[in-house]
C-alpha cells in the first residue's frame, strides 16, 4: 500500500528573505498612518494577475476581505465592487492601473483603495521536493491625496513534497499531493500574515496603540501605481 502523503507543511517567507530587511516600528515605517490621513474604508482592486496562473486572481479575491476587516478597516464588500466594475467594462485589475485615486472616493466613497498583485503562482514538480509558492504585493493608497499609505510582499511556499525511503511511491505521491494543493487556505495565510504588518484600522481596539511595534520595511515595487 502506498505510504500515506505527509501533511502539507507551510513556510511563510517574508520579502525580507529575498532582499535586505530593515526593521522599524509601525509608526516609522508607515507614518502617514497615524495621522488624520489614516483611513477608515477601503476598497479592494480586482487582482492584478502578473502569473500564467488564470484562476489565482479569484482565488485571491475571495480570501483578501476578511483579513483586512479583522483587522479594523471597513472594507467594501467585493461582490457589489466587482459588480459596479463590470458594469464599467472593468474584468481585470490591470485595466485599473495608473488610474486617478480620487476615482475609487468619488465611485465609492472609500477613503483609501488596495492593490494586490499576484507576482508568483508557480508549481514545482521537481520529484520528491516538489512545492507550491505564492507571491503577493500589497499597496494601500488614500483616495484623496494619491500618498502610498502602506505596502508589503510576501510570499509562501508549500512543501508538498513526500518521503517513504521508496523513490518510485515518493514520485507519484508528490506528483498527487501538489497537483491536489488547495489555494486558498494558502491564500488566507499570506493575507493574515501581510495584516501583521500593518497599523490597525479605527474599528480595532489597538487601533493607534500599536505604532511602536516592530515591523519588516519592504522594499515593494508600487506596481498599482502604473500603467505597463
Amino acid at each position: 500500500m502506498m505510504s500515506k502523503v505527509r501533511t502539507l507543511s507551510v513556510v511563510l517567507l517574508g520579502f525580507f528573505l529575498a532582499s535586505c530587511a530593515e526593521m522599524q516600528t509601525k509608526q516609522q515605517a508607515f507614518p502617514a498612518m497615524y495621522t488624520d490621513q489614516k483611513p477608515v474604508s477601503m476598497v479592494i482592486v480586482p487582482a492584478i494577475n502578473e502569473t500564467t496562473a488564470a484562476d489565482a486572481g479569484d482565488l485571491l479575491n475571495v480570501t483578501i476581505s476578511q483579513p483586512f476587516a479583522n483587522h479594523g478597516y471597513y472594507v467594501m464588500p467585493i461582490p457589489i465592487v466587482a459588480d459596479i466594475w463590470k458594469s464599467e467594462g472593468v474584468l481585470e485589475g490591470d485595466q485599473l492601473k495608473g488610474m486617478p485615486t480620487s476615482v475609487f472616493l468619488e465611485t465609492f466613497g472609500a477613503d483609501s483603495v488596495l492593490f494586490l498583485t499576484i507576482n508568483t503562482w508557480d508549481t514545482n514538480y521537481a520529484v520528491i521536493a516538489a512545492n507550491v509558492t505564492v507571491g503577493l504585493e500589497y499597496v494601500l493608497l488614500s483616495t484623496r491625496t494619491n500618498d502610498v499609505l502602506w505596502s508589503y510582499e510576501e510570499q509562501v511556499i508549500i512543501d508538498t513534497g513526500s518521503s517513504s525511503g521508496n523513490l518510485l511511491v515518493d514520485v507519484i505521491a508528490t506528483a498527487v499531493s501538489t497537483a491536489v494543493t488547495d489555494y486558498v487556505p494558502i491564500a488566507r495565510s499570506v493575507h493574515q500574515e501581510a495584516v501583521k504588518a500593518m497599523p490597525y484600522g479605527v474599528y480595532h481596539p489597538k487601533s493607534g496603540q500599536d505604532g511602536a511595534e516592530q515591523t519588516v520595511l519592504t522594499s515593494s515595487k508600487e506596481a498599482a501605481l502604473f500603467e505597463d
